[in-house]
């Protein structure tokens, strides 16, 4: 036996490919800028992937990048840590994230394969090609026949992986976590997949499933995906088949979706250009939560999740979701053989205007039903589960006028067999469709505003309105976030819900649901001081006329019934506010344009104990102005008015509010730019930037942005998790040219607000960080044209 281990041995140490193990607990440097091959010390480094991937790799073990640098080729590094020391791959020194670049290459760039307990972060892959191949930017996969674990990859960047947009998940994707099922059943255990950065990936950002098309068996357990940032995927976003207990938590996804009707790979492959943003097929017990998902588009699917085939038990729950071409939620039939889902319970989400893409970056020109709950086969129930219908409750659901979406269908004909759960849900539903027709559906304490439909739930309906924070989208208008969605104190929707058990226990917001709920996603009232602010209570009071020639109007309006239409000059309305707090900092806003732009409308506030203050815009659009004010030691009250000055073209206002900033402190630093320099801002592209007093809405300075992709931006840490934060500036561009304040990055999908013309006008935006997002990214940017732009005065302060 000694003779046979030592001839092996022999033979093993001639091969010129073996791997070399290295001593635990060692670091090992790679810089491939560097001039010469180094011994992969930091005095020394490798200058090459090529020794990486000679290396066995053990426990404890680190290979470092540096940053800054580019290495071209793929990364298939060997060996496992484990628990507690595991084997790591990310990078060192100061600046841009080390990228390792495919340069094309067909397969994964970097490759794991039978190994385990290893971590990932800090670097940036790419893998750009002139036409798609079967291209993945991270591939870990298990072909082992075991059950391997402790995979973690965060805080990466994958962007250009040209990949097929119809081809198979974890063979064209950003992140794919594979398993073998059909040699033999292999499964991972203890996945993370979080806080990574997708930009352009062909076909999905984050794939955990079996290879090809095989179902198999073998359940991948503890799977959590977590604030992850995607956009523009080739076709999904976010993919588990086989999981148990997976967790798809805080991601912010948008631009999704197959853009073209081709994307298949050669024929002989799987080929499949249906595609939704987050889904799941054939797991248990997968929690989909506190996720924003914008604008996906799709010829087939296009929805922002999807229960397929075969799920048990998946809760889908306070996410937000918007324009979505295939609108919330695909619920799929039973597939052949495979069993249908059940127990899925959707609650406590936000859908505004799904099926309506007008106003996304891409729009859809696709022939598709259009449902915001999709059922396009017989609707899948089963027993044996805690809620074997569908049960849909507690979510705000909103669509726009003229649409003809359904708020729940199939795509074909008005029924289908099986039946669905409805409840405390509140509909917005200003188009022409209802609901599908099914025998023994249970509906109960839904709030329904808008046209009625013949065929919607009539069991304890109510009909009123549903007096909402507002402003709602329109395809003309940005989106109000889902904050615009909150209940006023006025609203009828507050504590008319029926109690459902076991309901999770908290809203979209975080606040605890009471014994007798509210109906829709959110729990309690936001207060607005403001009587009559929406002005849809059919008059004017308590509003009382400044000047001539203002009255209600139903024709021009954000939000609700009615808004205020002002003279041509000289006209306004205004409104004493009682209830204040001395010594206190508000926030007033309201929603305002003009009927002929380049005129002026203003928004302020006076006799509150101190000078009178105001916000004027000359956008001819609806866009949000806001107004902060401080009362005075002994004020509690303050009068706000609306009011044109002069032109000839009336002005509108609607949806005024006042609410208490708990912190009126400005969070973005150096936000008037007076220190004479952008620092701390950082620039948004290569394009250079100038502080100017040229550039100064206020003060001595401004910043001027370069004529087109120029802007800063600047991070800003410490927010509280799950807060409303309002986003105000100052900014403009040149005639007929535009630039935009907007926040990124916070939990949410991106949001903006735009100033058109070479006056400075204001911006606004209100948004709400993701329940565990301490950060957010605002920005000045100028995205094309032929003039420089300009921001001053920005600020960002939290709203109580």
């Amino acid at each position: 036996m000694l003779a046979l281990l030592t001839a092996l041995a022999l033979t093993l140490a001639g091969q010129s490919n073996a791997l070399v193990a290295n001593a635990a607990g060692s670091d090992h440097f790679v810089d491939c800028s560097a001039g010469t091959n180094g011994s992969g010390t930091q005095a020394s480094p490798w200058n090459s992937l090529a020794p990486v991937n000679s290396m066995q790799f053990g426990p404890g073990e680190r290979v470092l990048f540096k940053a800054g640098t580019t290495c071209v080729g793929q990364l298939t590094p060997s060996g496992s840590g484990v628990a507690g020391s595991p084997a790591v791959m990310t990078s060192y020194g100061t600046g841009a994230m080390p990228i390792i670049d495919g340069n094309g290459v067909v397969g994964a760039v970097i490759k794991l394969l039978n190994v385990q307990q290893w971590q990932l972060s800090g670097l940036e892959v790419h893998n750009a090609a002139a036409s798609p191949a079967f291209r993945t930017g991270v591939l870990v996969e298990n072909s082992s026949g075991t059950t391997l674990s402790g995979i973690s990859i965060t805080n990466m960047t994958i962007r250009d992986i040209s990949g097929w947009s119809g081809g198979w998940y974890s063979s064209n994707a950003g992140i794919a976590i594979q398993t073998d099922q059909s040699a033999s059943v292999s499964t991972w255990n203890d996945i993370t997949i979080a806080d990574n950065t997708f930009d352009h990936v062909d076909r999905i950002a984050i794939a955990v499933t079996p290879e090809g098309n095989a179902r198999g068996t073998g359940k991948t357990t503890n799977v959590r995906i977590l604030n992850n940032n995607i956009r523009y995927s080739g076709g999904d976003d976010i993919l588990v088949v086989n999981g148990d207990g997976a967790l798809i938590d805080g991601n912010d996804a948008a631009y999704g979706g197959v853009k073209a009707t081709t994307g298949c790979p050669p024929a002989g492959n799987i080929c499949n250009t249906a595609a939704a943003s987050i889904w799941v097929a054939g797991s248990n017990d997968t929690t989909i939560q506190n996720n924003s998902v914008a604008c996906t588009i799709n010829k087939q699917d296009g929805q922002a999740f999807d229960v397929d085939w075969g799920n048990h038990n998946t809760t889908i729950q306070y996410n937000y979701s918007r324009n979505n071409s295939g609108g919330f939620l695909l619920m799929m039939q039973q597939i052949g053989a495979e069993l249908p889902s059940d127990g899925t319970v959707v609650r406590y989400n936000v859908s505004e205007d799904d099926t309506n893409t007008a106003g996304c970056p891409i729009t859809s020109n696709f022939n598709r039903a259009n449902n915001v709950f999709d059922f396009p086969g017989a609707i899948p129930n089963q027993s044996g589960s805690a809620a074997p219908l569908p049960d849909i409750y507690n979510n705000t659901i909103y669509i726009s006028s003229g649409r003809a979406t359904s708020v729940v269908g199939t795509r074909s004909g008005n029924s289908q067999p099986g039946s669905y759960m409805f409840r405390n849900n509140l509909v917005l539903n200003f188009g022409s469709k209802g609901y599908l027709q099914t025998t023994g559906s249970v509906f109960a304490n839904n709030l329904l505003y808008g046209p009625r439909n013949n065929n919607e739930p009539t069991a304890g309906t109510i009909y009123l309105s549903p007096q909402l924070v507002g402003p709602l989208q329109s395809a003309t208008q940005a989106s109000g976030g889902a904050v615009a969605y909150q209940p006023r104190e006025s609203s009828p929707a507050l504590g008319a819900g029926v109690t459902i058990p076991s309901n999770g226990g908290r809203d979209i917001a975080g606040n605890l649901i009471a014994a007798v709920p509210s109906i829709g996603a959110y729990e309690k009232a936001t207060t607005n001081l403001v009587r009559n602010g929406s002005f849809d209570s059919g008059a004017l009071t308590p509003w009382t006329l400044s000047g001539a020639g203002s009255s209600l109007t139903a024709s021009t309006r954000v939000n609700g019934t009615s808004a205020v239409q002002t003279g041509n000059s000289n006209s306004g309305v205004e409104n004493i506010v009682s209830g204040l707090t001395p010594s206190t900092t508000y926030l007033l806003s309201a929603w305002v344009k003009v009927g002929v732009a380049g005129e002026q409308l203003a928004i302020g506030v006076k006799n509150y104990g101190g000078a009178e203050t105001y916000s004027k815009s000359t956008d001819s659009a609806w866009a949000l102005n806001t107004v902060a004010f401080t009362t005075g030691s002994t004020s509690t009250s303050a009068t706000i008015y609306c009011y044109k000055n002069n032109g000839s073209g009336p002005g509108y206002c609607d949806d005024f509010s006042i609410v208490k900033l708990t912190n009126p402190a400005n969070l973005v630093v150096n936000g008037g730019f007076e220190t004479g320099s952008r620092t701390p801002w950082g620039l948004s592209s290569a394009i250079p930037v100038s502080v100017t007093a040229s550039a100064a809405h206020s003060g001595s300075f401004g910043l001027a942005t370069g004529s087109a992709n120029s802007g800063v931006q600047q991070t800003i840490s410490g927010l509280q998790p799950g807060t409303t934060y309002v986003l105000t500036g100052w900014l403009h561009a040149v005639a007929g040219e535009q630039i935009a304040l907007g926040v990124k990055t916070f939990g949410a999908a991106e949001s903006y607000q735009q100033v058109t013309g070479a006056t400075y006008g204001p911006a606004a935006l209100a948004f709400t960080t993701g329940t565990t997002n301490t950060q957010a990214t605002v920005y000045c940017y100028k995205n094309a044209g032929s003039g420089a732009g300009a921001c001053d005065d920005i600020t960002l302060t939290a709203v109580g």
